[in-house]
């Protein structure tokens, strides 16, 4: 992480410049966006998706983004999402799984 320090009409301002998470370039560039965020399955068929309006920080460099979605939205999809059906992340150390996402199931 950086600092970027600019001088606007006799002020100082000071900005954090976030390195990439993946790349670690400073790269990066922020867009606006729209979108649906769909729930998945043929059971969701009738659900409505939730419209957000993030902002992307997007790396130009190797294409990773980042975005959080706004409050709202966010409990939307929690409330439309069953517990059974939430994503878990492993963890780095654990060898009998890809670090990549898995389904929680609930016995």
């Amino acid at each position: 992480m950086g600092f970027c320090v600019s001088s606007h009409a006799h002020q100082v301002v000071e900005e954090r410049v976030v390195s990439c998470l993946l790349c670690r370039s400073s790269n990066q560039a922020e867009f606006p966006t729209e979108m649906v965020i769909h729930f998945g399955g043929l059971k969701n068929l009738n659900k409505p998706g939730v419209w957000a309006f993030p902002r992307l920080l997007v790396c130009l460099d190797c294409g990773f983004l980042q975005s959080t979605i706004p409050a709202p939205e966010l409990a939307l999809l929690a409330a439309g999402t069953p517990k059974t059906e939430r994503v878990v992340k492993r963890r780095a150390s654990d060898d009998s799984a890809p670090l990549a996402d898995s389904i929680q199931s609930e016995a």
